[in-house]
């Protein structure tokens, strides 16, 4: 079954997208070449060229932080450029049988069909709905021309897929209505347990707080950390508990304002921003914390979505206090209490109220840790990837 695997990304760069990491692993340790096509990051994969575990990676500049549509433009266009430049280039030194290209955005498809027309295969790994991501970045339901072009570009790298990979039941409805494919397979985004696991308490992560509650994840506007803070400032000023260290790991578009944020608020002797930071440490905190938050507000976006940060909470022992997502709910299930509304203030009395009942807790983190183990983790979900290739590649025509 082994061939050539050319992995296309854009909104992050590799190995800092842990999906199409545990893929790319997957792929190369089942005997394929893998190459990787993707933007360099800020404080990390910064180099134009890389190995990585045996995983060609190539990177390519992006001048701009996105923020306005008009940025976007700019910077999407850029990316495509890149991407058929080095793919000619990839293809020209070793060439490749499969394009597995993820979005968000849906950018790629003239690349896609092009070398559909040279008889490359076409895997499309939807991680994310572009139209409604589009709607809950700038906060706003109108179904605007800029919308109505998101479902277009959809539609259109659905068709140049030879087929498509979801995440969740929702997508493969999606993909079925909007794209018209009936070729959809789910592979979710289980974490791989043999590197990402509850490891130990460490009591020092606490700072002399008596409790820890962490979230992990990306914090542009579309996650929802805003409304974390807001929580931790009722939670603070309002319910009057100052027993609670609050650890925010990750990076993003609002990780200034956040901050800011947190200062105006007056939370910021109990909030820490980690930033970026490599898996080991970020387990330590995850196995310290009694509680996770998973603050992703309802949107048309985030409640047919997974989320990674759900089960890798789940994956190191978390009861998780998250909005009322239907797909989060299919993820944690017992493991997580859900707050109706994306109401705040009732997000921090649900913290709260696990943090006082440790027995509570326990039974939700094993819930939890159980069902990620026989049900959702890497290991299980990385067979329905390598049955998808195996038919593909064996597929006539």
């Amino acid at each position: 079954m082994a061939g050539d695997i050319l992995f296309v990304i854009e909104n992050l760069s590799f190995p800092f997208d842990r999906r199409v990491y545990r893929e790319a692993v997957t792929m190369k340790q089942a005997g394929f070449n893998v190459s990787v096509i993707c933007p360099m990051g800020r404080e990390r994969d910064v180099l134009p060229f890389e190995i990585v575990e045996g995983i060609r990676v190539y990177r390519y500049p992006l001048a701009i932080d996105s923020k306005s549509r008009s940025d976007y433009l700019i910077e999407y266009s850029m990316a495509v450029l890149h991407t058929l430049l080095l793919s000619v280039k990839i293809l020209f030194n070793g060439n490749f049988d499969v394009i597995h290209v993820a979005n968000p955005p849906d950018i790629f498809f003239p690349i896609l069909s092009l070398y559909r027309i040279f008889g490359k295969r076409v895997v499309f790994d939807q991680h994310d709905l572009t139209p409604e991501s589009y709607l809950s970045r700038f906060r706003d339901e109108r179904k605007d021309s800029f919308y109505r072009i998101q479902l277009l570009f959809e539609y259109l790298t659905y068709k140049s897929a030879n087929a498509v990979i979801a995440t969740n039941m929702t997508y493969r409805e999606i993909a079925r209505r909007r794209g018209g494919k009936r070729n959809v397979l789910i592979v979710r985004n289980g974490p791989d347990l043999r590197k990402f696991s509850f490891t130990k308490r460490d009591e020092k992560l606490k700072e002399g707080f008596a409790y820890m509650v962490c979230y992990i994840g990306i914090m542009g506007v579309q996650d929802g950390v805003d409304y974390l803070i807001r929580a931790v400032s009722h939670f603070v000023h309002v319910l009057k508990r100052h027993d609670t260290l609050f650890v925010l790991i990750g990076k993003g578009d609002d990780f200034d304002y956040l901050k800011r944020l947190s200062s105006e608020l007056k939370i910021e002797k109990y909030v820490r921003f980690t930033g970026r930071i490599p898996d080991e440490p970020a387990m330590g905190y995850l196995s310290t914390a009694e509680v996770a938050a998973s603050p992703d507000p309802y949107n048309p976006l985030n409640d047919h979505s997974t989320m990674n940060k759900v089960m890798e909470f789940m994956a190191t022992k978390n009861p998780i206090v998250s909005f009322n997502l239907k797909e989060a709910k299919f993820s944690a299930a017992d493991s997580a209490v859900y707050i109706d509304g994306n109401n705040v203030e009732k997000f921090a009395e649900a913290m709260s109220h696990l943090l006082d009942n440790p027995e509570l807790r326990e039974r939700m983190a094993e819930a939890g840790y159980k069902r990620v183990r026989e049900e959702l983790s890497w290991e299980i979900q990385e067979k329905n990837l390598l049955k998808l290739y195996e038919k593909l590649l064996h597929k006539e025509g």
